[in-house]
């Protein structure tokens, strides 16, 4: 889960950015209607090429994604037919931005203010140390007060590499400074997942939170050790 695991994920691609969807994922049609998104801006975190960037910048004011790999930032822009501008480390398209960095590199300076953060398969992706790492970064970003709008999955036996499993309750131990709206939970016996993994079970959970105030979520410092 290092950097060159995911430069070397999307070299491969294939089934190896399968987490990659075509399509605008319907939770988000669901639980982010356009009326929600007037005038906000929405933070995509490990964002790849998702088109739900592309979804959001039809009606948010501003779209902000972070993605360390350079070929998915690019493969974006061409596959949706946006022409764009390079400042830097940053990609700009209307009102789209893609900053193409490590996550844990950027401050709330470079962001501006956050309205929503929009977590498909970012959470799911890190091991436990850069998870915490990761909870403590968007700790970091985002301001008392804005909504977070969680997908993850749960299964098991449970794997030692991404998608991890991700349950209700580790959602409540991870954002103890939000009130949580479990939204969604059905259980996917014909998610491919099973299927080639042999799963007793799948569940695909959507959570809608909104943060009440500041908290760090760092309690070991080895933790932090080892995640750096």
């Amino acid at each position: 889960m290092e950097k060159a695991f995911w430069m070397n994920s999307w070299e491969l691609e294939g089934p190896y950015t399968s987490f990659h969807r075509k399509d605008i994922h319907p939770y988000l049609i669901k639980h982010l209607p356009p009326f929600s998104l007037e005038g906000k801006s929405v933070f995509v975190p490990l964002c790849g090429k998702s088109v739900d960037m592309i979804y959001f910048s039809h009606f948010a004011n501003r779209v902000i994604g972070v993605e360390l790999v350079e070929k998915a930032v690019l493969q974006f822009f061409s596959e949706n037919q946006l022409t764009y501008r390079r400042v830097g480390d940053r990609f700009i398209s209307g009102n789209i931005t893609i900053f193409c960095c490590d996550l844990f590199s950027l401050t709330p300076d470079d962001l501006g203010p956050i309205d929503v953060v929009y977590d498909r398969a970012s959470l799911v992706a890190l091991p436990n140390a850069m998870r915490m790492r990761y909870l403590q970064t968007l700790e970091e970003l985002t301001p008392v007060g804005s909504l977070t709008f969680l997908n993850t999955v749960e299964y098991a036996p449970t794997m030692p590499t991404p998608p991890f499993s991700i349950s209700p309750r580790d959602v409540s131990s991870y954002f103890p400074n939000y009130v949580i709206n479990h939204v969604e939970s059905p259980v996917l016996p014909n998610h491919g997942m099973v299927r080639k993994f042999n799963l007793s079970f799948l569940i695909e959970h959507g959570f809608l939170m909104r943060k009440l105030y500041h908290s760090s979520v760092w309690t070991d410092a080895g933790q932090m050790t080892e995640a750096v």
